[in-house]
């Protein structure tokens, strides 16, 4: 089979696993095998079971880690790499477990006690690191290097694991979707992909295609080959399970440029429902959580608030390079106005659209070379994961009050919690912050304070912040008395919160 043969049935095995009627029956002529949980950490208290994406398996700074990276050296332009902080342990899960089970993080990074499929350094996905500039994250690995291929293979993946005897609690498997958490029992994607002579489409659903497949194994082989996330949960049996899925529905369809397969609301609702009631039928109190509006994640900057972001960061560099600062902000005026003017042009991008992060650093990158030389300002070239078009935007905006209303409806039908995370962020984006260190703290824009430098996942504040939702509706769901997490003393430590050492100056722009 050609690479292109092999990524090609990749891809239609997404479409079909998107295109699935819901209802989360199989094909009746087989049947999906049950997990074989083994051996598992132990509950104190409560066992809990995690069914999720990338949030579930506390994904930061587009990577996920079981262990501490320390300063990976010194760039000419960007000063220190690192180091970087574990993350697994600093999710929602692990902190709901910590509270649960009357642990501290230091059994959650113990290989021999954690609940977590911990991962050993640099973990899985594309990890960025801070750097001495505090405005450039440095890469530090990505799916296809070498140290990430045993991923691929049910074989080798565990070697990526610190105890691959142990099977987790937390089953989430990053850049998973709803229906994939269901039926997905294998990795798929290629990392044979050459970019340069495949469709540019091609290769970024392959990409997608790739994020799920390089988490898959590493996490769910030790329950053994044929099971799904499901699968694996309900093996648990576990008292609590947690359900949060229906991010990354809308994520691919926002990052392939509409290409991606859409999933129905009503399919969704209805692969919740068979969730729940497997893992009800497994013995578990369950907890779903709905959607965050995911356009409005700090990774997305709005067409119409790019300029002023672009100011704002290219009077910081200036003033940090010794530039007065009325000097500073007449250059970064001049150069953000001509910036953003070129780059919607290119993009065709209107007051609806979006750009990235990734076009944020580009740019920047741009910025730092030409002003310097007095050189006239010439945007750089932006490609398809630098901007989201508006109609995709608007499309993914309209999904995503109709998922949340789909699993709305689920938790529902089905009689599990359902965990408001929409309105808590909501009330955040409307606040302008939270008030974790008086008399408030954090915004929801790129290096706010609440995201990590994916400007995807959450910083270990806003996991926090996830974590005491989850754990006030357990509560008042089924009367389980779980203490909720210190937030204060959780940001004291957060190197993504403003003033701990990640996290430069807040940019101010409204989250629409």
């Amino acid at each position: 089979m050609t690479r292109r043969n092999r990524i090609a049935a990749a891809l239609a095995a997404t479409v079909l696993l998107a295109g699935c009627g819901g209802g989360g029956s199989s094909n009746p002529l087989t049947v999906p095998p049950q997990g074989q949980p083994g051996t598992v950490a132990p509950a104190q208290k409560l066992s809990i079971a995690g069914i999720g994406d990338s949030l579930t398996a506390g994904t930061q700074s587009g990577g996920t880690m079981g262990a501490d990276l320390p300063i990976l050296g010194v760039d000419p332009q960007l000063g220190q790499i690192g180091p970087v902080q574990r993350t697994q342990e600093h999710g929602f899960f692990a902190l709901l477990w910590e509270q649960a089970n009357s642990v501290d993080i230091n059994t959650l990074s113990d290989p021999s006690k954690s609940p977590l499929p911990l991962l050993k350094p640099p973990g899985v996905g594309g990890l960025l690191a801070p750097t001495a500039t505090h405005i450039f994250p440095a890469p530090v690995s990505n799916t296809c290097d070498a140290s990430q291929i045993p991923a691929n293979q049910f074989n080798t993946a565990l070697s990526l694991r610190l105890n691959p005897a142990l099977n987790p609690w937390d089953v989430g498997i990053p850049g998973a979707t709803v229906h994939e958490a269901l039926f997905m029992n294998g990795a798929t994607g290629d990392c044979g992909i050459n970019p340069v002579n495949a469709p540019p489409t091609f290769v970024a659903l392959n990409s997608l295609v790739n994020g799920e497949s390089q988490n898959f194994w590493p996490i769910l082989a030790g329950f053994g080959q044929g099971v799904t996330q499901v699968d694996a949960a309900v093996s648990l049996h576990a008292q609590v399970a947690t359900v949060w899925l229906g991010s990354n529905d809308l994520l691919k369809v926002a990052f392939s440029g509409g290409q991606a397969p859409v999933t129905a609301p009503q399919s969704m609702h209805d692969d919740i429902v068979t969730i729940v009631h497997k893992l009800q039928a497994a013995g578990s109190k369950v907890a779903v959580a709905n959607l965050v509006d995911v356009m409005g994640a700090a990774t997305f900057i709005p067409q119409p608030a790019y300029q002023p972001t672009l100011q704002a960061y290219i009077t910081g560099l200036l003033i940090a390079q010794g530039v007065p600062p009325a000097q500073a902000q007449a250059a970064a005026v001049l150069y953000s106005t001509a910036y953003a003017s070129q780059e919607s042009a290119q993009t065709g991008l209107g007051p609806n659209g979006y750009f990235t992060i990734n076009a944020l650093f580009k740019t920047l990158q741009t910025a730092a070379a030409q002003i310097p030389a007095h050189a006239l300002p010439v945007a750089p070239t932006l490609s398809s994961g630098d901007f989201i078009a508006d109609a995709v935007a608007n499309n993914v905006k309209a999904l995503n009050a109709s998922y949340n209303v789909a699993i709305g409806q689920a938790a529902a039908d089905s009689g599990a919690a359902l965990v408001d995370i929409h309105a808590l962020f909501a009330q955040i984006a409307a606040a302008g912050g939270v008030p974790v260190n008086p008399p408030k703290c954090c915004s929801l824009v790129y290096r706010g304070g609440l995201s990590s430098l994916d400007g995807l996942h959450p910083s270990n504040t806003g996991y926090a912040l996830i974590a005491n939702a989850f754990i006030a509706q357990l509560n008042t769901s089924y009367n389980l008395g779980i203490p909720q997490v210190n937030v204060g003393a959780v940001y004291a430590t957060d190197p993504y919160a403003p003033g701990n050492g990640v996290s430069g100056f807040s940019i101010g722009r409204s989250v629409r």
